[in-house]
């Protein structure tokens, strides 16, 4: 919490430097980019559930993004049961830090996009830590599950759920009041014998970017633009070089490095010139 709390101060540092400083001569724009995955309750029926899954969404996505794009605190859930559990635990304060006033002043509004990261959708109950636990999961009191209908990745995480993609870009227009967004990361990773016929790579961008363009186009999200994850193989932080996103294949073993194109970054490239899907029976556009 306190590594969080002066990164998003930092963060509102930069980026009122760049307003005053830079932004009248280059024309650019700044912004920060939050990673989160979608929440759905476990039961839709359960009032408990769905309060679990707004947790989930404001412990995630909500920690970085209410101080920003809201109101330059933290969401009232956060401070809440942070503090509750922090005094049950016998400490004086919450463990969760407070901003000052005029902290919060200078956090406000400290955005000119909604830059996302996402990937997958996941699914909620309430779960109850013993009281001497203190953790971000303990605070949350979220437990999350997959249904086993969705389909696998390379990364255990991961599971392809495209519904949660126009849910999450929705519930951003809803609750930061249509901030301009950008996805700045999303696709699918594979692990083990590798194939250039990636067809599971090639649904998964197929049914994601569709789900956004429903978001943008049937639920008014301000979306403007969309970047995939990633252009060629690399290292992916803890599973090293055993999960691969890459659009391109990257042979590790050989001193060069020689890259190759799957068969996704052929589709991907289609989608990018026709700016839409091609359509099989028609040809590429």
């Amino acid at each position: 919490y306190v590594v969080a709390h002066n990164l998003i101060k930092a963060h509102a540092e930069v980026w009122h430097l760049y307003n005053d400083t830079f932004r009248a001569r280059q024309g650019g724009l700044i912004s920060i980019t939050i990673n989160s995955d979608w929440a759905e309750p476990r039961n839709p029926q359960s009032q408990e559930d769905t309060e679990a899954a707004r947790r989930f969404m404001q412990f995630f996505l909500g920690w970085f993004a209410h101080p920003i794009f809201k109101n330059g605190d933290y969401s009232e859930v956060m401070k809440r049961r942070i503090l509750e559990r922090s005094l049950a635990q016998g400490l004086k304060k919450s463990r969760l830090p407070e901003f000052t006033e005029s902290e919060k002043q200078r956090i406000k509004g400290t955005y000119d996009y909604f830059g996302l990261n996402h990937y997958t959708t996941v699914l909620t109950y309430n779960t109850n830590y013993p009281k001497g636990v203190m953790s971000y999961d303990s605070d949350r009191g979220v437990a999350t599950v997959t249904d086993r209908s969705w389909l696998s990745s390379g990364s255990l995480w991961l599971k392809v759920t495209p519904f949660g993609f126009r849910k999450i870009l929705r519930w951003i227009k809803e609750e930061y009041n249509n901030p301009p967004i950008y996805v700045t990361e999303n696709g699918v990773s594979e692990r083990g014998a590798f194939e250039f016929n990636d067809t599971w790579r090639m649904h998964y961008y197929r049914t994601y970017i569709n789900e956004a363009l429903k978001a943008l186009v049937l639920d008014g999200v301000d979306l403007r633009g969309y970047t995939a994850w990633t252009l060629m193989d690399n290292l992916e932080w803890a599973a090293g070089y055993e999960e691969k996103f890459g659009l391109y294949h990257v042979n590790f073993s050989d001193p060069a490095l020689p890259r190759r194109p799957k068969a996704s970054a052929r589709y991907y490239s289609q989608i990018i010139n026709c700016n839409g899907f091609p359509d099989p029976a028609t040809g590429p556009h």
